[in-house]
């Protein structure tokens, strides 16, 4: 990387950073007396706020069901379209 190009990019970041750290006031002026006062809400780990995740065994199972089911109505709406043009 060339001198100069990594003084433009440490330019960018430099900007980039900078920007990061200002108030915006837009956002700043529409938060009510009592929302700045709020306490921050209770913190709970993953595994309680997420449901848990199908067995992969099952999920397979129920997605060759689905596909075997798909390719039996394809297969019959290309015999119909087969019948239909004979």
């Amino acid at each position: 990387m060339t001198r100069s190009n990594a003084f433009k990019i440490s330019a960018c970041l430099l900007a980039l950073a900078t920007s990061a750290c200002t108030r915006v006031p837009e956002l700043e002026d529409q938060l009510s007396a009592d929302l700045r006062s709020a306490d921050y809400p209770v913190l709970v780990p993953l595994d309680q706020a997420l449901e848990p995740l199908p067995h992969p065994g099952t999920q397979s199972e129920e997605l060759k069901q689905q596909m075997a089911a798909r390719s039996a109505r394809l297969q019959n709406r290309a015999s119909a379209l087969n019948a239909a043009s004979e």
